[in-house]
């Protein structure tokens, strides 16, 4: 099942945000939040505990073909956390990936196949500005994607 959409929300004193309930549906209560694997841009992404589980063994086979990748792996694997929503549907963002991100006041959440991405809602309106085109839109998830779509091959 995949997730869609677009959703803007405040990150309450304590670093923590609501999930919409599409989003909730799809992780569950318990999931991983973590670093984007694009190291151009400082978002994080939130997957259920299989797809990271997943990913980190998919993304440690490539580190064995090719070891240039091996660091980058580690620093993916080292970046997710286990995090799980509180009674009110709230995530704890952790506060290295609020700095990493720049998460302060709002954040939009953007729904993206197996992912949710999190954004601090000034980078995601400079980074996505209205007139892009549908084309341009795609390209960019495209890229975004790269490593991920090496690792789903596997």
């Amino acid at each position: 099942m995949a997730m869609y959409g677009e959703f803007t929300h405040r990150v309450d004193d304590k670093g923590r945000v609501i999930l919409p309930v599409s989003m909730r549906e799809i992780l569950g209560e318990k999931f991983v939040i973590a670093k984007s694997s694009d190291t151009t841009l400082n978002i994080l992404y939130l997957y259920t505990r299989s797809d990271w589980e997943n990913i980190i063994e998919a993304g440690a086979k490539i580190a064995a073909k090719d070891r240039s990748k091996a660091p980058f792996v580690r620093q993916l694997s080292a970046s997710g956390k286990d995090t799980e929503l509180d009674n009110q549907n709230r995530v704890l963002i952790p506060i290295e990936l609020r700095n990493f991100a720049k998460i302060e006041k709002e954040v939009v959440l953007l729904g993206l196949g197996n992912r949710v991405e999190l954004w601090n809602k000034q980078a995601y309106e400079h980074y996505i500005p209205e007139t892009t085109t549908i084309e341009e839109s795609q390209e960019n998830a495209d890229n975004v994607a790269a490593l991920l779509e090496e690792i789903a091959a596997l």
